[in-house]
């Protein structure tokens, strides 16, 4: 049985990968990683939409003024009762105010959204405009305390102002953003306890923060976080990659032992995967075609040996008889001659001795072909000559066979090309009358050439009406997808070749042929 193995490009060792590549090329690591991989790309997408969320959401939290008008309204009522007490008096003490503006820029509000420290400007403005007190004292120059501000010294400060000395309570208008370096300036008014008056406004100059520095705090946080969780998700994914590819993989395995052991002619291994999925219904198809190669290459040996059999049958006819009934009449004449004619008796003995002699050929070369090839632990060349050997001693036929770059065949091609030469040897002895027979067998990486010449008698090939014997020959030929050549010219021999294309998948080894 042929056993060749379908891994034989790592018969070298220059070849041969390692063993951690081999591990990682296996279908359940290929598998395992895909999980993996598709465990940590889930994780990135979701982490990625979650970053590209929190960007817009807190662009249009920040552009939208919420933040500023908690942060007014929040500050204002914190800031309102000492103020009022302070701005209410007639005139106000610009000592108690400048003593709470350093109280506040030292002081820190847990309930305050936004806090002033020492880099920030703070400064109250009167109803009547006047500068009362600043923080840092010479924000505005010396001299200013107590007298009326002058807008135009810090940009962006009119408008709030003015909108808050008017009484304006549309949080919108009290406060503006008169750069890109993230600064904010915002007025809180001051009302009177009945709320009719504005008695003053508390200006506060700080730092807002922006798209980009709002997500220069979350993303270390989320980056952190990303690869936590890479982490524990590509672990996890692992896990149970590789749980999840190790039963596919060995139902895979199932099928690749079944066609190996398929491919060696054993059709009675079956796949066992009763599931219902795709592998299982490719894996019942698979045992069908099966089933049905074997019913088929059965049948197909039926045909052979009958077709031996009527082949042998109309051999026997056409010359084991035909020269047996010759031989008995030449014996039935020459009982009939000796008593009369003795001389002529004894010709018709010897012509019936040349007749017997020529059936005992016959039926040695019949009982010959009938003999199984026996290739097993030989090999196709040793097959031949041992074959050879004997052929040529029953034919008193010189033969010769020549080997050049001899290798081994799966054992099937070979019985095939045995058989070819069997049946060319045959024919030869029964219709060439050659006393010398060459075979010779020409191994190259890419084709085998057999070849079969002698210098018998030779015939016409387009004239002879070709035997049963020939067109056996080129229905083996057939059989291995090649075709049987015949060359022959009546009175100079006969020469016939077979060139077989071989493929990588041909390759065989000595250690496949002694498992068979």
């Amino acid at each position: 049985m042929n056993n060749y193995s379908p891994f034989w490009l790592y018969n070298n060792d220059m070849d041969m990968p390692s063993s951690y590549t081999k591990r990682f090329r296996q279908l359940r690591w290929k598998l395992t990683l895909s999980y993996t991989g598709v465990t940590v790309g889930a994780l990135l997408t979701v982490e990625l939409i979650l970053l590209a969320s929190t960007a817009i959401f807190v662009a249009v939290l920040l552009n939208s003024g919420v933040i500023q008008t908690e942060l007014i309204n929040t500050m204002s009522a914190e800031y309102m009762p000492s103020l009022q007490f302070l701005l209410s008096q007639t005139p106000p003490d610009q000592d108690e105010i400048t003593h709470w503006l350093d109280r506040m820029g030292a002081a820190t509000s847990s309930t305050i959204p936004l806090t002033f420290n020492a880099t920030d400007q703070l400064f109250i403005v009167g109803h009547d405009g006047v500068l009362l007190g600043s923080k840092p004292p010479d924000l505005f120059g010396s001299g200013t305390i107590g007298r009326p501000i002058n807008m135009q010294a810090l940009p962006g400060l009119a408008a709030p102002l003015q909108a808050a000395l008017g009484g304006e309570e549309e949080v919108d208008n009290l406060y503006t953003l008169p750069g890109l370096d993230e600064s904010v300036i915002m007025a809180f008014p001051i009302w009177d306890e009945a709320h009719e008056r504005v008695l003053g406004v508390l200006i506060g100059v700080g730092k807002f923060p922006t798209v980009q520095s709002a997500l220069s705090s979350i993303i270390p946080i989320m980056g952190i976080s990303f690869l936590i969780l890479t982490f524990i998700a590509g672990t996890a994914g692992t896990i149970y990659g590789s749980v999840a590819a190790r039963g596919l993989s060995t139902r895979l395995d199932r099928l690749s032992e079944g066609t190996h052991a398929w491919s060696q002619g054993d059709f009675t291994q079956l796949v066992e995967d009763t599931s219902g999925d795709e592998i299982g219904q490719l894996a019942y198809n698979l045992n069908q075609m099966a089933q049905e190669l074997e019913s088929l290459l059965d049948t197909r040996q039926e045909l052979v040996q009958i077709e031996e059999r009527n082949r042998m049958a109309r051999d026997l006819h056409d010359s084991v008889k035909q020269q047996a009934f010759a031989a008995s009449a030449q014996i039935s004449t020459a009982k009939k001659l000796l008593a009369k004619n003795p001389n002529k008796a004894i010709g018709n003995i010897e012509e019936a001795e040349r007749l017997t002699n020529a059936l005992r050929k016959e039926l040695t070369n019949l009982i010959q072909e009938l003999r199984s090839p026996a290739l097993e632990g030989k090999g196709l060349a040793t097959a031949l000559q041992d074959y050879g050997h004997d052929w040529s001693r029953q034919n008193e036929t010189e033969l010769e066979i020549r080997l050049q770059g001899e290798r081994p065949l799966p054992l099937d091609i070979e019985q095939t090309i045995f058989r070819i030469v069997q049946e060319a040897l045959a024919n030869i002895a029964r219709h060439s009358n050659a006393n010398r027979v060459e075979i010779g067998l020409v191994y190259t990486s890419k084709e085998l050439t057999c070849m079969i010449r002698d210098n018998g008698c030779g015939f016409d090939p387009t004239q002879a009406l070709l035997g049963f014997g020939i067109r056996s020959m080129q229905e083996r030929a057939k059989t291995l997808g090649s075709q049987l050549n015949l060359e022959s010219i009546a009175g100079e021999g006969t020469i016939i070749t077979l060139a077989l294309k071989l493929n990588n998948s041909l390759s065989y080894t000595e250690e496949n042929r002694s498992h068979e």
